[in-house]
């Protein structure tokens, strides 16, 4: 008969606690993708979203960077570091209701703006 060993006792018990911890932790809701610099021009796409409150957009860089992305009104939302290289992202949760007018401040004079509604 084999005999019964503490240590698979402490092994099964952390991978209990990892489990509940995955199950029970926090969740991110990604609402939508928002590429910078879409097919090379100077956009984001898309450039009109609709998304609920807590939920959260990832901002992608595609083409002709440098790019950031700048809430009008709310720092706290805003990224005001230039994503350089293609493929570089961040993710921004939008947590209260409201209009949020964006933009990407090298190139707002050329139009890339946009919109997020939030319900």
């Amino acid at each position: 008969m084999k005999t019964f060993k503490f240590k698979y006792l402490i092994q099964g018990w952390w991978l209990l606690f990892i489990l509940i911890g995955i199950a029970l932790g926090p969740s991110v809701a990604y609402a939508a993708d928002i590429t910078m610099g879409s097919n090379g021009n100077l956009v984001f796409e898309p450039n009109d979203i609709t998304i609920s409150a807590g939920e959260t957009v990832t901002f992608t860089n595609g083409a002709l960077p440098p790019h950031n992305m700048v809430v009008d009104g709310h720092p706290e939302l805003s990224h005001t570091d230039l994503a350089f290289a293609t493929g570089d992202s961040f993710d921004v949760t939008f947590a209260e209701s409201g209009d949020y007018n964006i933009q990407c401040d090298p190139h707002a004079g050329a139009g890339m703006k946009g919109i997020i509604h939030v319900k």
